[in-house]
C-alpha cells in the first residue's frame, strides 16, 4: 500500500509516496573514468520506489529507486550524499 503525504508538506528531496518493487531489478552504481572507488559499496537489488520532491523535475517530483547495498536501503540522493555527488546509478534487470 503507497503512502501518500498531502503537497506541502515535504520539503525538496523529501519523499511524497513510496511503492514496492517487482523481483527482477537491479541497481548498479556508474562513476566517471578515473574516480576512486575503493570503499563504495557496488549497486544491489530493486526493493522499492520512491516519488520525490523536486522542483527541478517536470511536475515538481521524480520517481527513484531504493536498492539495498552495503546492508541497508539507499535512495540515490542518500547513495551520492554518503560516497560521492559524482556517482550516478543504473537500474536494469538481474543476471
Amino acid at each position: 500500500m503507497p503512502i501518500v503525504v498531502e503537497a506541502g508538506q515535504v520539503e525538496p528531496g523529501g519523499v511524497l509516496g513510496m511503492v514496492p518493487a517487482f523481483d527482477g531489478l537491479r541497481v548498479e552504481v556508474t562513476a566517471p573514468p578515473g574516480t576512486d572507488t575503493a570503499g563504495v559499496p557496488g549497486g544491489g537489488p530493486v526493493v522499492g520506489w520512491v516519488l520525490v520532491a523536486d522542483e527541478g523535475a517536470v511536475g515538481g517530483t521524480r520517481v527513484d529507486p531504493v536498492f539495498l547495498a552495503a546492508g541497508r536501503a539507499w535512495t540515490p540522493d542518500q547513495f551520492q550524499a554518503a560516497h560521492g555527488q559524482e556517482l550516478g546509478v543504473v537500474v536494469g534487470r538481474a543476471a
